[in-house]
Protein backbone atom coordinates (compact mmCIF):
# COMPACT_ATOMS: atom_id res chain seq x y z
CA UNK A 1 0.00 0.00 0.00
CA UNK A 2 1.22 3.45 -0.83
CA UNK A 3 1.87 5.65 2.17
CA UNK A 4 0.65 8.61 0.09
CA UNK A 5 -2.84 7.12 -0.24
CA UNK A 6 -3.06 6.57 3.54
CA UNK A 7 -1.98 10.15 4.19
CA UNK A 8 -4.44 11.48 1.60
CA UNK A 9 -7.34 9.54 3.18
CA UNK A 10 -6.40 10.67 6.70
CA UNK A 11 -5.99 14.29 5.51
CA UNK A 12 -9.43 14.21 3.87
CA UNK A 13 -10.97 12.86 7.09
CA UNK A 14 -9.22 15.49 9.22
CA UNK A 15 -10.23 18.31 6.86
CA UNK A 16 -13.88 17.23 7.05
CA UNK A 17 -13.72 17.13 10.84
CA UNK A 18 -12.09 20.58 10.97
CA UNK A 19 -14.85 21.94 8.73
CA UNK A 20 -17.46 20.59 11.14
CA UNK A 21 -18.67 17.72 8.92
CA UNK A 22 -18.81 14.03 9.69
CA UNK A 23 -16.55 12.25 7.15
CA UNK A 24 -18.02 9.31 5.21
CA UNK A 25 -16.23 6.52 7.09
CA UNK A 26 -17.46 3.70 4.84
CA UNK A 27 -16.16 5.42 1.67
CA UNK A 28 -12.79 6.16 3.28
CA UNK A 29 -12.42 2.56 4.52
CA UNK A 30 -13.27 1.23 1.04
CA UNK A 31 -10.65 3.55 -0.48
CA UNK A 32 -8.01 2.25 1.95
CA UNK A 33 -8.91 -1.38 1.29
CA UNK A 34 -8.76 -0.79 -2.49
CA UNK A 35 -5.23 0.53 -2.13
CA UNK A 36 -4.22 -2.59 -0.17
CA UNK A 37 -4.30 -1.14 3.38
CA UNK A 38 -3.84 -3.48 6.28
CA UNK A 39 -5.35 -3.62 9.77
CA UNK A 40 -2.94 -1.00 11.17
CA UNK A 41 -3.95 1.62 8.56
CA UNK A 42 -7.69 0.95 9.15
CA UNK A 43 -7.16 1.40 12.91
CA UNK A 44 -5.44 4.71 12.24
CA UNK A 45 -8.49 5.87 10.24
CA UNK A 46 -10.80 4.68 13.05
CA UNK A 47 -8.93 6.84 15.58
CA UNK A 48 -9.49 9.92 13.39
CA UNK A 49 -13.20 9.05 12.93
CA UNK A 50 -13.54 8.61 16.71
CA UNK A 51 -12.56 12.24 17.12
CA UNK A 52 -15.37 13.25 14.76
CA UNK A 53 -17.94 11.20 16.68
CA UNK A 54 -16.77 12.68 19.99
CA UNK A 55 -17.02 16.23 18.64
CA UNK A 56 -20.58 15.69 17.41
CA UNK A 57 -21.60 14.34 20.81
CA UNK A 58 -20.06 17.34 22.56
CA UNK A 59 -21.65 19.77 20.13
CA UNK A 60 -25.20 18.53 20.86
CA UNK A 61 -27.47 20.59 23.08
CA UNK A 62 -27.41 19.06 26.50
CA UNK A 63 -30.75 19.08 28.24
CA UNK A 64 -30.49 20.94 31.52
CA UNK A 65 -30.46 18.70 34.53
CA UNK A 66 -33.55 18.68 36.68
CA UNK A 67 -33.08 21.12 39.52
CA UNK A 68 -32.08 19.48 42.75
CA UNK A 69 -34.51 19.92 45.61
CA UNK A 70 -33.50 22.94 47.58
CA UNK A 71 -32.00 22.47 50.98
CA UNK A 72 -34.54 24.95 52.34
CA UNK A 73 -37.45 22.72 51.33
CA UNK A 74 -35.73 19.66 52.75
CA UNK A 75 -35.25 21.40 56.09
CA UNK A 76 -38.63 23.12 56.14
CA UNK A 77 -40.28 22.87 59.54
CA UNK A 78 -43.81 21.59 59.79
CA UNK A 79 -46.36 23.19 62.08
CA UNK A 80 -47.01 20.99 65.11
CA UNK A 81 -49.90 21.02 67.57
CA UNK A 82 -49.77 19.46 71.02
CA UNK A 83 -53.21 19.86 72.60
CA UNK A 84 -56.05 18.39 74.62
CA UNK A 85 -58.55 20.56 72.71
CA UNK A 86 -59.50 21.23 69.12
CA UNK A 87 -57.94 24.36 67.53
CA UNK A 88 -58.83 25.36 63.99
CA UNK A 89 -57.30 27.80 61.54
CA UNK A 90 -59.45 30.35 59.81
CA UNK A 91 -58.89 32.94 57.10
CA UNK A 92 -56.85 35.97 58.04
CA UNK A 93 -54.49 34.06 60.38
CA UNK A 94 -57.13 33.48 63.05
CA UNK A 95 -57.16 30.55 65.49
CA UNK A 96 -60.52 29.42 66.90
CA UNK A 97 -61.48 26.84 69.55
CA UNK A 98 -64.61 25.73 71.45
CA UNK A 99 -65.82 27.21 74.73
CA UNK A 100 -65.46 25.13 77.88
CA UNK A 101 -67.88 25.75 80.79
CA UNK A 102 -65.25 25.29 83.51
CA UNK A 103 -62.79 27.79 81.98
CA UNK A 104 -63.00 31.29 83.48
CA UNK A 105 -60.28 32.82 81.29
CA UNK A 106 -57.96 32.07 78.41
CA UNK A 107 -54.29 32.99 78.25
CA UNK A 108 -52.79 33.28 74.77
CA UNK A 109 -49.02 33.57 74.60
CA UNK A 110 -47.33 34.26 71.25
CA UNK A 111 -43.60 33.59 70.95
CA UNK A 112 -41.22 34.05 68.06
CA UNK A 113 -37.93 32.42 67.08
CA UNK A 114 -35.53 34.59 65.05
CA UNK A 115 -33.60 31.60 63.65
CA UNK A 116 -33.60 27.81 63.81
CA UNK A 117 -30.98 27.62 66.57
CA UNK A 118 -32.54 30.15 68.93
CA UNK A 119 -35.17 29.58 71.58
CA UNK A 120 -38.65 31.01 71.26
CA UNK A 121 -38.93 34.49 72.80
CA UNK A 122 -42.30 35.63 74.18
CA UNK A 123 -43.58 38.46 72.02
CA UNK A 124 -47.01 39.04 73.48
CA UNK A 125 -49.40 37.66 76.13
CA UNK A 126 -53.17 38.20 75.99
CA UNK A 127 -55.87 37.46 78.57
CA UNK A 128 -59.24 36.59 77.01
CA UNK A 129 -62.63 36.26 78.74
CA UNK A 130 -64.18 32.74 78.82
CA UNK A 131 -66.58 33.42 75.91
CA UNK A 132 -63.92 34.75 73.53
CA UNK A 133 -62.49 31.73 71.74
CA UNK A 134 -60.58 33.16 68.83
CA UNK A 135 -57.39 35.09 68.37
CA UNK A 136 -55.76 36.78 65.37
CA UNK A 137 -52.13 35.73 65.18
CA UNK A 138 -49.60 38.26 63.79
CA UNK A 139 -47.93 35.69 61.54
CA UNK A 140 -44.66 36.64 59.82
CA UNK A 141 -41.82 34.89 58.01
CA UNK A 142 -40.16 33.82 61.29
CA UNK A 143 -41.46 30.72 63.09
CA UNK A 144 -43.91 31.33 65.92
CA UNK A 145 -45.28 29.34 68.83
CA UNK A 146 -48.77 29.96 70.18
CA UNK A 147 -49.83 28.74 73.64
CA UNK A 148 -53.56 28.67 74.39
CA UNK A 149 -54.25 27.94 78.05
CA UNK A 150 -57.69 27.61 79.69
CA UNK A 151 -57.80 27.82 83.50
CA UNK A 152 -60.48 27.24 86.14
CA UNK A 153 -61.34 29.59 89.06
CA UNK A 154 -58.66 28.05 91.25
CA UNK A 155 -56.01 28.47 88.49
CA UNK A 156 -55.93 24.82 87.46
CA UNK A 157 -55.12 24.23 83.79
CA UNK A 158 -57.94 22.27 82.08
CA UNK A 159 -57.39 23.03 78.38
CA UNK A 160 -54.15 23.64 76.61
CA UNK A 161 -52.78 23.83 73.08
CA UNK A 162 -49.25 24.55 71.92
CA UNK A 163 -48.83 25.20 68.21
CA UNK A 164 -45.20 25.43 67.12
CA UNK A 165 -43.35 26.42 63.96
CA UNK A 166 -46.15 28.53 62.48
CA UNK A 167 -45.22 31.04 59.80
CA UNK A 168 -46.96 32.61 56.84
CA UNK A 169 -45.46 30.07 54.40
CA UNK A 170 -46.83 27.02 56.24
CA UNK A 171 -50.06 28.43 57.71
CA UNK A 172 -52.20 26.28 55.40
CA UNK A 173 -50.03 23.15 55.70
CA UNK A 174 -51.35 20.18 57.62
CA UNK A 175 -50.38 20.31 61.29
CA UNK A 176 -48.56 17.39 62.83
CA UNK A 177 -50.64 16.20 65.78
CA UNK A 178 -48.73 15.26 68.92
CA UNK A 179 -50.27 13.52 71.90
CA UNK A 180 -50.93 15.66 74.94
CA UNK A 181 -50.04 14.58 78.48
CA UNK A 182 -53.06 16.29 80.00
Amino acid sequence: MAQRELEAVLEEARAGIAAGRMPDGDRLRARLRASGAGEAELKQLERVLTIARARTRLAREVAPAAPAPSLRSALKTKPTINANMDVRREAGFVLRWETVPSVVGWEVRISERPDARSDYVVRETRELPPGETQVAVPVSATPMRVHILGRTRDGRLVRRAVISALDEANWNDRWQQRASAS
